[in-house]
């Protein structure tokens, strides 16, 4: 009987070994994907994280879906200039806001209309921009401004703390544009499309980011089973190192314009008004 257990064990187990050599054969394969994706993104991140200054001009489209239908979209666009270590400005700009940060290193003023502005305690860093803003600057601005912020790593947004990242393909983007596409998913269910050129200083062309699966996991919106929620966000102008005057960075007091003593005190007065 001894004789007879122990090769009829080994043929029950046989199946569940092979199932778990394929998965760690599957996992090894999907991690050598990943670090190829991420190695090959770095050319990008490293002109960014070195360069001198920048000037960007981003299209940005935030779009509702409902079941594959466009049901809203709303358009604006970034104007964004830096120069590394510690001077940037940001505007954004649509039908119904003009939006711009200023910041020379040793101050930084927002404007949060063309009639209003305050001036913060203290400056404001290019990582702090990144990733902290004193004020909304679009619904997700975080992954445009890695990308458009001198000095700063995009492989914080954007690699760091990822469920997954791959290269797509080396489809033409929009059929004519030579072009490398990756996707990335991160740990909050974000999901990212960015689409660049190629070669050894590559330029960003499209990024396109879908924050459905992070706001069904924060609970705090009861959305329909075909809701989506996406950006796009269209680099029409991305240069480096470039002669930024510094007059970019500083706020040039506009006649009749008012003060307010904070972001907070302006938005107050608008609900004020609007009430």
């Amino acid at each position: 009987m001894r004789r007879a257990f122990i090769p009829l064990l080994a043929v029950l187990l046989m199946p569940v070994g092979w199932l778990m050599g394929q998965e760690a054969e599957v996992a090894e394969k999907e991690d050598a994907e990943q670090a190829a994706a991420i190695e090959a993104l770095q050319p990008l991140f490293g002109l960014v994280k070195a360069a001198k200054s920048t000037r960007a001009t981003v299209e940005l489209a935030a779009d509702t879906v409902i079941d594959g239908a466009v049901i809203n979209s709303q358009d604006s666009v970034y104007q964004i200039a830096s120069t590394a270590p510690d001077k940037f400005t940001i505007y954004l700009k649509d039908s119904n806001q003009r939006t711009r940060i200023f910041c020379d290193g040793k101050q930084a003023t927002i404007a949060m209309a063309e009639d209003a502005f305050t001036v913060l305690e203290k400056p404001i860093t290019i990582q702090q921009a990144v990733f902290e803003l004193p004020l909304p600057m679009g619904p997700y601005p975080e992954a445009v401004l890695a990308l458009t912020l001198a000095g700063n790593d995009p492989a914080n947004t954007l690699t760091s703390g990822v469920k997954s990242v791959r290269l797509v393909d080396r489809n033409p983007f929009r059929g004519k544009t030579p072009a490398v596409h990756f996707a990335g998913v991160q740990e909050d269910d974000v999901k990212w499309d960015l689409w660049i050129t190629p070669g050894d200083k590559p330029k960003p062309l499209r990024l396109r980011v879908d924050l459905t699966e992070m706001l069904r996991a924060n609970g705090g919106l009861d959305l329909p089973a075909g809701y989506q929620y996406a950006l796009r966000f269209d680099f029409t102008l991305w240069r480096l190192n470039l002669n930024n005057d510094d007059s970019l960075f500083r706020y040039q007091t506009i006649k009749d314009a008012k003060q307010y003593e904070s972001v907070q005190a302006y938005f107050n007065r608008e609900q004020e008004s609007d009430g």
